[in-house]
């Protein structure tokens, strides 16, 4: 189960794959009957109306429904105590630990699921044996039994979609938005210490290319809306362009999948950017991944991760801007070995590098199943985390929710204090919301283009300044965060802000700083004015860049646009996003724009700093035009 977004939901891929490999062996149909697969969170009492005398109920378990899941499995033990009771998932911590604090689950199955639920199933009705069946935990007469994971090599399992497994959902939901998953590959050849999918004990496989033809057609004529792929890997394979040329072609003839979103291959490749430029060509794409996670060679000496060189990175950027193919670059905060000045380098690098488009930098959280979340790891790199309330900004904050669910946020390390980590949250925050989201991002470009000031010094200056006058609107946004960061130290306070001018749903930091900038924008550039200033801009260059930083950055209720300047600052800029030498020409020019308002601050608040982040779309500037570029 799992919780709806507005009027949109996912398709319970899980639950519908391990059902039809299940219901593929013969001896399970003939004694077992599928009478419901649940999708979404529901009153605890509801579910328990719709479940009749049930013999088996089996939960698929991670962080967005753990505690659901229990409380609705001790109840349904509690009113059918003959009823088996099943857990699995990435939630499912190694070890038997949970039937110990859960006595009302019967067996814990740990690792891929498909195998060895149905011969668990099949055990149930005497045709198998339970205790042999690898990577259960399960109640003996000697104690808990738990026996090693299975070593994964089969692939080829029915589809949940073509086998009809949604199919009732889908009727009885007819005006819910639907994403949908599926896997063209599972597996992968990392093991990044801080993802539970470096615990899989298996190679990667490929799925037959007639079942993804076959599940991609599916969703194309059932209309859902958006399609992601589960691969860890997606443009490993040649055979990955093939299946996006498959999605762009559904695309074209149906109009489904609106969008695609998946993980890319980690080491970035040629193949990759076909990849993305067929996507984005289609409008199927929502950015391509270039990620990093750290910069720092201690912190991936001590997750058992490899980067691509800056090198390559530089290069692929280069590619990527020249087609117009949006990118963002993921880092992940509080990384043991992370120093709050190797996280700003690595910023300021990747910036340097021509990273403006969008980089999202991710609190680590803590997984059981994941190597950090073995106690060796934990004990060997002093991680203490901080359990907050589940952390999902863009969910509309729910006070009745009956059964919260919790993340456990890594907030020190052996080389990261507390308060480091609370200024290397601020210093992200303000990177992202104020340099990625457009609304300083080319004064920024200005002085490092001139030699004025490198990135780390225009944006740690900018805290510092804000920092101490907090009746500022940047001063107030900053301290507002920080002080949420002391609750979420203090286990009380989540990783998002809501506020009431911009909706109803939780915001990240950078998007509430960014959207509270913007909202006072006239008095935001006012109060930063002696800041700007102090990096001696010309007073005339200045004057027009100001002009060009708010006229090119959106506005809610701002339509068409005309920016009058005396310099060439929209070839400039481009010049410098491509990695070019760029030299500021002074001519009279006017940069347009046709755009149409926003009706409200919560339709330009969703549209522009949640949909558009990863196509960097909160500025105007892939679009502007100036009067000697149309002539």
């Amino acid at each position: 189960m799992n919780y709806s977004y507005g009027n949109s939901a996912h398709l319970p891929y899980t639950a519908g794959q391990i059902s039809a490999y299940a219901f593929a062996d013969k001896d399970v149909a003939e004694n077992y009957c599928l009478e419901r697969i649940f999708f979404l969170r529901e009153p605890v009492d509801s579910v328990l109306e719709k479940i009749e005398n049930p013999a088996v109920v089996a939960f698929s378990t991670y962080i967005w429904n753990c505690n659901f899941n229990k409380e609705v499995a001790r109840r349904i033990k509690e009113k059918y105590p003959e009823c088996v009771i099943i857990f699995g998932g990435h939630h499912v911590a190694p070890g038997g630990g949970m039937l110990e604090e859960c006595p009302y689950i019967d067996y814990l199955l740990h690792g891929e699921g498909e195998v060895i639920f149905r011969r668990l199933l099949r055990a149930l009705i005497g045709l198998d044996k339970a205790e042999e069946i690898p990577g259960i935990s399960m109640r003996t007469e000697n104690g808990i039994l738990t026996n090693p994971e299975m070593i994964s090599t089969e692939c080829d399992f029915p589809s949940p979609y073509t086998e009809g497994y949604f199919d009732a959902i889908l009727a009885e939901n007819p005006d819910t938005v639907f994403m949908a998953l599926i896997e063209t590959s599972r597996g992968c050849p990392n093991s990044c210490a801080y993802c539970d999918w470096a615990s899989m004990k298996s190679k990667i496989r490929k799925f037959p290319i007639e079942r993804v033809y076959a599940e991609i057609d599916w969703l194309s004529e059932h209309k859902i809306y958006g399609l992601g792929s589960a691969d860890s890997n997606f443009g490993m394979f040649s055979r990955d362009i093939e299946i996006a040329d498959k999605i762009v072609e559904n695309k074209k003839a149906t109009g489904y999948p609106v969008k695609f979103q998946t993980s890319y291959e980690k080491n970035s490749s040629k193949k990759v950017f076909d990849i993305g430029l067929k996507l984005e060509k289609s409008g199927l794409s929502k950015g391509i991944t270039l990620s990093f996670q750290s910069m720092t060679d201690e912190v991936l000496k001590n997750i058992g991760r490899h980067n691509i060189s800056t090198e390559f990175f530089s290069e692929l950027m280069g590619l990527y801007n020249e087609a117009g193919v949006a990118t963002y670059t993921e880092l992940i905060l509080g990384l043991p070995g992370e120093t709050c000045d190797s996280l700003v380098d690595s910023l300021d690098k990747l910036l340097v590098l021509g990273q403006h488009n969008s980089i999202y930098v991710h609190n680590c959280e803590w997984l059981p199943c994941s190597i950090m979340g073995q106690a060796d790891y934990v004990e060997k790199y002093k991680i203490k985390k901080s359990v907050i309330p589940l952390n999902q900004p863009h969910r509309e904050a729910d006070d009745t929710d009956e059964v919260p669910e919790y993340s456990s946020i890594v907030t020190s390390t052996y080389s990261m204090t507390e308060s480091d980590w609370k200024k290397m949250n601020v210093i992200s925050a303000v990177v992202q919301g104020c340099h990625h989201m457009g609304i300083l991002q080319f004064f920024a470009l200005y002085l490092y283009n001139e030699g004025l000031s490198s990135y780390k010094n225009f944006y740690c200056s900018f805290i510092d300044y804000f920092y101490v006058r907090p009746e500022t609107v940047a001063g107030k946004a900053i301290k507002h965060i920080e002080a949420q960061l002391d609750e979420v130290l203090a286990e009380k306070g989540t990783l998002s802000i809501c506020d009431s001018r911009f909706g109803k749903v939780l915001w990240t930091f950078e998007e509430y700083l960014f959207l509270s900038l913007t909202y006072e924008a006239d008095e935001f550039y006012a109060q930063a004015e002696d800041f700007l200033r102090s990096f001696g801009i010309d007073g005339d260059i200045y004057n027009n860049l100001l002009r060009f930083q708010r006229g090119i950055t959106k506005q809610p209720f701002a339509g068409n646009v005309e920016i009058e300047l005396s310099y060439a600052f929209l070839d400039y800029f481009r010049k410098i996003i491509d990695g070019e030498k760029a030299v500021l020409k002074k001519e009279d020019n006017t940069v347009t724009v046709n755009a149409k308002p926003f009706n409200s601050w919560e339709e330009f608040a969703r549209v522009v700093a949640w949909y558009g982040r990863k196509d960097g779309n909160s500025t105007h500037f892939k679009v502007a035009k100036s009067k000697f570029e149309t002539e």
